[in-house]
This record gives C-alpha cells, structure tokens and sequence, in this order.
C-alpha cells in the first residue's frame, strides 16, 4: 500500500486532540493506505510543542508587537488552570504508544523524505491547527516542506473568528499554496474565502468520521454504579453556569463528574463532584456511560453525539476569544441549536428529547462527503 503521513503533534494532554490524530489515521487507512503520523524531533517539552525555531520566532513577535504579551499570558494561565494528574498524563502517554503510529524526524529530514516517493500525500490535520491569533503560524501545520502538489488540509480549525493583521500576510500565503483545501467550520471557510478568494471544503472532524462501535474498541471501562452528570471544561465555567449544573444534579439526584476544570462553585453549593484520573481510553467510557454531560469542549460535544447522549454545549467566549463557531457550525448542521447554552445570562437546559435516528442520517451523508473529499484529495 501507499504510505500517506499525517502531521500533528501527539504530546498534549488533551483528548480531542489525540482521538482526532488516531481517527484521520484511520480514514486514511479505511481509503486503503498505510498512515501514520509525522512530528518534527528537538521539542524541549514531554507535554507542550517547544521547539527552538518556534520559540524564537514567538518572541521576535512578541518584540514587534508588544501588545500580544498580556494574551499570551492569560493563554499561559488559562492551561495551568486546568487539572490534570500525573496518572492521566501517563494514561494518555500509554495510549499514543499504544494506537498511534508516528515518528519523529528532524526538519532537514523531513524534506528529504517529502521529496521522495515513500509518500504519496501529506495531511495537516486536524484541530485549531491554524489557530489565527498564535504567535507562530506553524509552517509545519500549512506542509511547508512538502512538494505543493503532496499536500492535503483536511478540516484544520482557524479556531477564532478573525484573523489578526499580523498573520493575514503569511497565513494567506501558507493556505494559497495547499490545492486540496477543507476545513471544518462554516467561520474558517468564511475567512478563508475573505482571505485567499478560494472555497474549502467543509467536512467533518476526524472523531464524527467513525460511529460508537469503532470508538468502543478503544474504551477502558470504568465501573460506575450511580447515576452522574459528566461536566467536561476547556475553560472553568462562569458562577452561572456551576449554578445551573448543580442545580441540575440536585433536582435529578445525581453526582457530578469532572474532568479537566474544577468546579468549585458547585462543590459550595453543596453537590458531590468527582476528578478522576482520565486517559483517552477512559474518557470513551466516561462519555459512554453518563446520564447527560455539560461541556465546553468540542470533542467533549461531539462524543456525546457519537454515543446519543443528552447532552449541553456551552460558549465558549468568556475567555480571550469567541471560539463558538466550532460548536455551532455542528449544532446547526444537526439542528441541535437548543442544545447551546450562552455562558452568562438566561442559562436554560433544553429538555427536548433528542433525535438520534434523524442525526445518524445526516452524519452518514456527511460522513460519505468527507471521506469522498479525503480519498479524491489523495489519489488526485
């Protein structure tokens, strides 16, 4: 079989990002082709991307636009927020040596290799990979070292809903220079059209490509026996939402679990919460067995809707930026709008009932699309 790569790093601590990274693996290897993923080597970091060229390129921006320190602060901020044990970060290592077949090379290497005919394409994907407002447009995200006509961008994220003047000359220049050209938000295409004048493709997350079944065969299954409200946050949520989460489990009788962010509100209004450790494989089952699940995160959204689950989307703009597009770009997709939750304000939970025999027959047609996007990416 031809081997086609797929760049992305493999190292952070989060699950959407690794289950994306295995799931495009796997709609490579479903189109009949070896896969695995490709990352430059020379990270200082076992956890976080550092590499030397990155890290000077982001503080030469940094001098030139002085403004950009106090958001990159409050990034740096906002990640140790988060609560992320030693166990879970060992259980997450596990699973990428485990299911995830990659290597990483250096960059002199790497276009070498692009250059030879080991690989028939390269694929940047998935995730906020093009994230507008970072500091360093990675070229190793846009394929910079691959031959132009090798190159493949399936669904990246622009992860904003503008692109700052500081990347827009560069940014336009990486993306006018990949010929098959997706991405997974209806924003992302908008801004690419302002950008390049061309027209991505939309298609789907790598995670949505699969059904329960094929998720199913990675899960370590966690024995629960009460009912609980999973609560899975990027970003701690406001005073409002814990307010209508606890509210929520009070009236139900249930316990809360919580992964990544504490919620500390909840816990002082008197509601049992619960911080597991939680790798990738038990995240699977801890979305699998929920009763209903409150998220800010969009893997956490879209693996509810992979497992039928009832389920509340909530903004995510009360932070730096407005990063909703990524939910509501799906939501509207399914018509699911009521199931988004503003952050502050009237907070509602839907209680409708949702539809899931309707949905499985829109993501099998989109399902079809993207993969029909992917396999006429490769082989053209």
């Amino acid at each position: 079989m031809s081997k086609v790569a797929v760049i992305n790093r493999t190292n952070f601590k989060n699950y959407g990002s690794v289950l994306q990274c295995y799931a495009l693996c796997h709609a490579v290897e479903k189109l009949g082709y070896e896969s695995e993923i490709i990352w430059e080597s020379g990270n200082l970091s076992k956890n976080f991307d550092f590499r030397p060229r990155k890290l000077i390129s982001s503080v030469f921006k940094l001098i030139i636009h002085p403004k950009l320190i106090s958001s990159t602060l409050t990034s740096v901020s906002e990640v140790g927020d988060r609560v992320i044990s030693n166990k879970t970060i060992e259980r997450f290592d596990e699973f990428v040596k485990s299911e995830i077949v990659q290597q990483k090379i250096s960059h002199r290497a790497l276009i070498k290799l692009a250059k030879s005919e080991e690989y028939k394409k390269f694929i940047c994907g998935s995730d906020q990979i093009w994230c507008s407002t970072t500091l360093y447009p990675d070229p190793l995200m846009y394929l910079r070292f691959a031959p132009e006509n090798k190159r493949v961008a399936y669904a990246p994220s622009i992860g904003r809903d503008y692109i700052p003047d500081y990347n827009r000359r560069k940014m336009k220049k990486y993306i006018n220079e990949i010929p098959a050209l997706s991405v997974r938000e209806t924003v992302g295409r908008k801004l690419i059209k302002e950008l390049t004048g061309r027209d991505a493709e939309l298609v789907l997350d790598p995670t949505l490509l699969f059904d329960k079944k094929f998720w199913d065969k990675l899960k370590n299954d966690v024995k629960i026996d009460d009912e609980y409200l999973l609560c899975y946050f990027l970003d701690t949520p406001t005073r409002e939402v814990q307010e209508k989460i606890a509210e929520f489990a009070k009236n139900k009788k249930i316990k809360i679990i919580a992964l990544v962010s504490k919620l500390d509100v909840c816990e002082e209004l008197g509601v049992s919460v619960a911080y597991p450790d939680c790798g990738p494989r038990e995240f699977l089952s801890f979305i699998e067995q929920a009763a209903s699940i409150v998220t800010d995160s969009y893997h956490g959204m879209l693996f509810s809707i992979t497992y039928g689950k009832e389920f509340w989307s909530v903004e995510r703009a009360y932070r730096q930026y407005d990063q909703s597009s990524r939910q509501k770009t799906v939501l509207e997709m399914l018509s699911l709008e009521n199931r988004y939750l503003l952050a502050e304000g009237d907070i509602a939970f839907a209680s409708e009932e949702i539809e899931y025999s309707r949905i499985e027959d829109i993501l099998a047609q989109r399902r079809s699309e993207s993969l029909e996007f992917l396999k006429h990416a490769i082989e053209s």
